[in-house]
């Protein structure tokens, strides 16, 4: 990083589908560089945060897709994400059990991976009312859960 890159303004695109993003350069044509941004998840009827691998160019069409199939598919989605969450919890408290999922846990963020890349590596992260010092975020290879990790 130069002396001047710091005096550099984060570009920010006005994306049709997903609203303002910023890019988040992290190398130069790196396949780690994103968008940031936030949107309402229509399931939950809740704003959300997005971070949408890409470069300057902006999301691609598939990635659009799917962001609408998370949507769609995020009862099951959600189902897999509380059996996964209330196993990783039990590490701290033998006795935990999920009564109502959505009622629990806030989604707060998803990540929309490059579609290209093959399997898709993405993830749901959660706030809970069970403690508000730590976030659940459930880590998936395609759109089965791999693992959750709990940091805070």
């Amino acid at each position: 990083m130069g002396l001047f890159d710091f005096f550099k303004k984060t570009p920010t695109i006005e994306h049709p589908f997903f609203g303002t993003l910023t890019f988040m350069e992290i190398d130069k044509d790196s396949e780690d560089n994103y968008f940031e941004g936030s949107g309402i998840f229509e399931p939950l009827n809740q704003k959300i945060e997005f971070q949408i691998s890409g470069n300057l160019t902006g999301s691609t069409v598939k990635q659009e897709q799917f962001y609408k199939k998370v949507q769609r598919d995020y009862e099951l989605i959600s189902k897999k994400c509380a059996s996964m969450i209330e196993a990783e919890y039990k590490n701290w408290k033998e006795d935990f059990k999920i009564k109502d999922f959505n009622a629990e846990f806030t989604l707060v963020g998803i990540s929309i991976p490059n579609q290209s890349t093959k399997p898709l590596e993405w993830h749901l992260a959660f706030d809970t009312v069970h403690d508000e010092n730590h976030m659940f975020t459930v880590y998936f290879i395609d759109f089965e859960p791999d693992f959750v990790t709990i940091d805070g």
